[in-house]
């Protein structure tokens, strides 16, 4: 019976240990969304990257009618999303000095070839008539806002168009 109790502690006491200490930690659970504030700021009268942020997304899977597997994210959209003014890093689409159609989100650039964050924190924009040059630092850029029920090729959720630069 002493052994079988001695077990039974050496078996439990582990597990105890390790909720006691996970109790204690302090460091709170963070969003990708609660580090925007830290790449860039709210103009006045600009959308604030949380409100894209809350944009859920459902995973469509199924067949094509020739038999081919397909995959794409429906986005689920908040009333907050309207026309806006957005404040955000430049994801450029070609290697032209002036983008007439190129991404931007929150966060800068790390790699040529993808903008390594889900499709709720990216605008692809449309700036035709008033192309935008590159930059490294954060832009201000205004124009209607189209939402995007089903993009199977790029699974964009929000699109600008006749979007033009502000700053």
């Amino acid at each position: 019976m002493k052994y079988l109790m001695v077990l039974c502690t050496l078996l439990i006491a582990p597990s105890v240990l390790a909720m006691t200490l996970e109790k204690g930690a302090d460091a709170p659970t963070r969003e990708l969304e609660d580090l925007i504030k830290n790449y860039v700021d709210i103009p006045p009268g600009a959308t604030d990257w949380k409100v894209f942020g809350k944009t859920k997304q459902k995973d469509i899977r199924g067949k094509t009618y020739d038999g081919y597997d397909f995959q794409y994210y429906k986005p689920i959209f908040t009333p907050e999303v309207a026309a806006l003014t957005v404040k955000g890093f430049m994801f450029p689409l070609n290697e032209t000095e002036k983008q007439a159609l190129f991404l931007i989100g929150p966060f800068p650039v790390n790699c040529p070839y993808q903008y390594h964050v889900g499709p709720s924190l990216i605008i692809e924009v449309h700036a035709d008539n008033h192309p935008v040059k590159f930059s490294y630092d954060p832009i201000v850029v205004t124009g209607t806002l189209q939402l995007v029920p089903k993009d199977p090729d790029n699974d964009i959720f929000y699109r600008l168009v006749d979007a033009r630069r502000v700053n």
